[in-house]
């Protein structure tokens, strides 16, 4: 059946036949037109939030039996238009799905929207989180699944996805599917970008957790010595943050005029979980050598997770939110990265790069469409830049695709989250799936044959 688009009419008829009106407005299609990266625009025809799993499922069946695009939408935090529609697409905001539905041992359910924050207030009563939490805790559990997920965790233990139990997943038929791992459903979604259906109820792996943490805050500056502790710091820590942070030196001559330029310093942030007594500094000391121990300090465990949201809200009390966010996150070899890091930093902008995260990656799933490198020994590269003016955003975008030029070359992958471009071929899709393409395609042909879960991120792979 050929793919049409949305229409007035239709857009009517779901009121009368579901009960429950469309937003059509000026407002919700502008703030629908855009997500957090606010690189792209993309307006729906219209946007439905489904208030229960039985609106979503008619909405789905109406959509699949006219064939009409749709594209899921949580938070709206992605950066490459994940969650924009196409082209006389409608917007399903799933804002209702917002539930934490129940802990039981070593596991939690909980709705698509929901929260890492609304699941961290239910899970730390009973002294337990999920194996990997992602940096911002205001991320859809949904988003996250559907993307991969990194945190301060996935050193040890990986992506978010690796610890997933079961999903309920409503696919472009409206049905209704509990799946776990060895259903093919269950490993499309995960890391699926929202291509093979809505992923209503999720259900989160738990481990105990202690009810204190101390970070220890560390400096180098021998790449080396950093890399070496990067490894090593596994023994010890769980949690570690990474990164390389420039030590501006000034303005230097180029051929283009004056650019700043820095001294690349290296860092690492290594948490400790306790009860009563912390570590000693003497348990660094004795596993890492660090250059200096800038800093060291205690905190509960629920305020460490969430020590990101004074970024965040400062991002948006000084307007640096409602920039432009061009966004990089890599995965990388590591084999094929360190050695041409410093010539990597050397070459950033830094007005771009105002830190560039090194994060080791545990052991994490690979039975999905999630793409990794083919290594065992991994790390996420990745940029998070505040905000970034328009008058900067030109050399930023070309410093992104000077990486991309270098590390995809070199079997990067790139985190389904950051900034991709503005139009994404498909023979893009072919090489970063690999040989996953054909399994792509025809998961999507089994799960979704009429194509209408669409995002402007996958419109290329989707055109008839």
């Amino acid at each position: 059946m050929q793919q049409t688009q949305w229409n007035s009419s239709q857009i009517k008829q779901c009121k009368k036949e579901f009960g429950q009106a469309m937003l059509s407005n000026e407002h919700s299609l502008f703030s629908f037109g855009e997500d957090f990266g606010k690189l792209l625009r993309a307006s729906p025809h219209a946007v439905f939030q489904p208030k229960d799993l039985d609106a979503l499922q008619a909405i789905l069946r109406y959509a699949h039996h006219q064939a009409l695009p749709v594209v899921i939408r949580g938070r709206g935090l992605s950066q490459s238009g994940q969650s924009l529609p196409v082209e006389g697409g409608v917007t399903l905001h799933l804002e209702h799905f917002n539930r934490v539905l129940h802990q039981k041992d070593n596991a939690i359910w909980v709705e698509g929207n929901a929260t890492f924050s609304d699941l961290l207030a239910v899970s730390l009563k009973k002294k337990q989180i999920p194996y990997v939490i992602p940096y911002n805790c205001n991320l859809s559990v949904g988003g996250v699944l559907s993307a991969g997920g990194v945190g301060a965790a996935s050193f040890q233990y990986g992506t978010v996805i690796s610890h997933v139990k079961a999903l309920e997943v409503i696919t472009a038929d409206g049905e209704k599917h509990e799946v776990s791992a060895g259903d093919e459903l269950f490993k499309a979604c995960l890391g699926g970008q929202g291509q093979f259906g809505v992923i209503s109820k999720a259900c989160i792996a738990l481990r105990p957790c202690k009810k204190n943490v101390r970070t220890f805050f560390l400096s180098y500056h021998d790449e080396n010595q950093w890399r070496e502790d990067l490894y090593k710091v596994r023994r010890l820590a769980d949690g570690l943050e990474s990164f390389c942070t420039p030590a501006i030196q000034g303005a230097k001559l180029t051929g283009q005029g004056r650019f700043p330029f820095a001294e690349w310093l290296y860092a690492m942030h290594v948490t400790i979980e306790y009860d009563e007594v912390p570590p000693d500094v003497s348990r660094i000391h004795e596993l890492l050598n660090p250059w200096k121990i800038l800093h060291q300090q205690d905190e509960p465990i629920d305020s460490y997770l969430h020590r990101h949201d004074s970024r965040f809200a400062a991002m948006k009390i000084t307007g640096q939110w409602d920039l432009q966010h061009p966004w990089y996150e890599c995965f990388m070899p590591a084999k094929a990265l360190f050695p041409q890091l410093k010539e990597v930093l050397a070459n950033l902008p830094v007005h771009y790069a105002n830190i560039l995260q090194v994060i080791p990656l545990g052991s994490s799933l690979r039975d999905t469409l999630f793409a990794l490198p083919d290594s065992e020994d991994i790390c996420a590269v990745m940029i998070l830049n505040p905000g970034i003016a328009a008058v900067l955003l030109p050399s930023c975008l070309a410093a992104m695709q000077a990486l991309d030029e270098r590390f995809l070359k070199a079997g990067g992958k790139r985190y389904l989250s950051g900034f991709l471009g503005e139009e994404i071929s498909s023979d893009y899709w072919r090489h970063h799936y690999n040989g996953q393409f054909e399994h792509w395609r025809q998961l999507k042909h089994d799960y979704d044959p009429k194509r209408i879960f669409q995002s402007h991120l996958f419109k290329s792979l989707n055109r008839r």
